[in-house]
């Protein structure tokens, strides 16, 4: 719903005007990332598989995947009489899903890299 508003205040040149619930739902975000990505990291370890850091961020990083695939679902709503308003948009909205791939996968992959310290680091070795 959020990315609803965000985007029409792009595109359609309406105002976003709440701006403290964008900050809840952005940290909500944040957390839900950390959290499934040290879930299936603990899944993934406890099927013997270590190779949990590419895993980790692009689990937390699809988050970009799927604003970049409801770009396309949203784009439906719009006006579009040219090819240069094509190329405007997806390549605006690949750039902001880049950004948003990066950003929750480097969240995803530092919580599972503090998560395997700390379950690790508690290992007694005799």
């Amino acid at each position: 719903v959020e990315l609803y508003f965000i985007l029409a205040s792009v595109w359609t040149d309406q105002y976003y005007y709440v701006f403290a619930f964008l900050l809840l739902v952005f940290g909500i975000l944040i957390i839900t990332c950390a959290e499934i990505t040290v879930l299936f990291n603990y899944f993934q370890l406890t099927g013997e598989n270590y190779h949990w850091w590419w895993r980790s961020f692009t689990t937390a990083g699809s988050t970009g995947i799927y604003v970049f695939l409801y770009s396309f679902v949203y784009f439906k709503q719009l006006e579009a009489n040219a090819f240069a308003t094509y190329v405007l948009y997806f390549g605006y909205m690949g750039l902001a899903s880049l950004a948003l791939f990066l950003m929750t996968g480097c969240v995803g992959l530092m919580s599972c890299l503090l998560f395997n310290k700390t379950i690790f680091g508690s290992i007694k070795i005799d």
